[in-house]
């Protein structure tokens, strides 16, 4: 099975000569973009810039696309970094040699696709999309039932086979404290597009850390990773605060992040529809009632999003096409949800 994985990398200890011809072309590709000007600019970036942005806007930067045929990876033998990378400009024949220093090794077998480099805060980075060989997993132990919440934003809930099942919370609070704090700093200053800015790449950084977090996790455990479909849920009308929380959190990122990790390693991954894993009770099935982040029903009380995180792991147990993963002596029934 091919996976393809955007590898995050740096570019370090280049000299100031690289940097500004870098700079150069990243300036020129702009005003290309922004302006129309007939600028010095390498052809094939021109031609990508063409083919992938359509539509510009003015605030905003974009990077440098380079065609996986001409950009060439080597890894470094010393200490100065852990790759060399070409990358082809205008007016440097052979392009310009830089060191980079990456997140995750690039695999062996890995083939160099196309990538993009991009400046931020007077600094430039490479992300290099590679596609490698992965051997798919044929039989779990189980399942990883996930419930994207808001009070807990990732709960998980692990129904295995051999093992006690387990409940499992993933820190991603941080990520509303963050948007919480430059939502704030946007209110207070005139640059909003900078405070903007950052609570993206910072936000991206901890889902990053977040998605990775869960892949190991099922990885090490052998299980199908479940998460509850959010169809709709920016949609939804649930007052002035819950609605803004609801569209601001990065529900649909943390999916597809979460979704190509797990295609990384190998593992499964599926999406279960969510609906009434809230509003039911995970033992005996009843509508219960959810108040400042727990579930009650018949006199006991739980987490609210552990309740939904188990419900969806039991929603994706009841579906045959999951439960023909699993190894032996996994359940052949479970209590339904509806």
């Amino acid at each position: 099975m091919k996976a393809t994985k955007t590898i995050q990398s740096g570019l370090v200890n280049i000299t100031k000569t690289k940097k500004d011809i870098l700079n150069q072309e990243y300036d020129n590709l702009q005003k290309y973009l922004q302006d129309g000007e007939d600028v010095e600019l390498y052809s094939a970036n021109k031609q990508q810039a063409e083919r992938y942005y359509n539509k510009i806007k003015e605030d905003r930067e974009y990077p440098i696309s380079i065609r996986k045929d001409l950009i060439d990876v080597q890894e470094c033998e010393t200490d100065v970094c852990d790759y060399y990378v070409n990358i082809p400009v205008k007016g440097r024949y052979g392009g310009v040699n830089v060191p980079v220093n990456t997140h995750d090794e690039i695999p062996d077998d890995a083939e160099i696709c196309e990538s993009k480099l991009y400046r931020e805060d007077g600094r430039f980075y490479l992300n290099i999309t590679v596609k490698f060989d992965v051997e798919p997993v044929e039989e779990y132990d189980g399942v990883l039932g996930i419930d994207l919440g808001l009070r807990n934003p990732v709960v998980g809930v692990a129904l295995s086979v051999a093992e006690p099942s387990q409940e499992i919370f993933f820190k991603g609070n941080n990520i509303k404290q963050i948007q919480t704090r430059y939502s704030y700093l946007r209110r207070q200053t005139k640059n909003g597009k900078k405070w903007k800015d950052r609570e993206h790449n910072k936000v991206r950084d901890k889902l990053h850390k977040l998605t990775t977090e869960i892949a190991n996790y099922a990885e090490e455990n052998n299980l199908i990773v479940v998460v509850g479909e959010l169809t709709g849920i920016q949609k939804q009308d649930k007052g002035r605060e819950m609605n803004r929380k609801l569209h601001r959190f990065p529900h649909h990122a943390i999916r597809k992040m979460l979704e190509y990790k797990c295609k990384d390693r190998g593992i499964e991954y599926r999406e279960v529809s969510e609906a009434y894993t809230s509003q039911r009770c995970c033992k005996c099935g009843k509508k219960g009632v959810r108040k400042k982040g727990l579930f009650k029903c018949g006199g006991s009380e739980m987490n609210s999003d552990v309740n939904g995180a188990w419900n969806i792991s039991k929603r994706a147990l009841g579906k045959p096409e999951i439960r023909s993963m699993l190894g032996a002596g996994a359940p052949v029934t479970v209590p339904k949800t509806p």
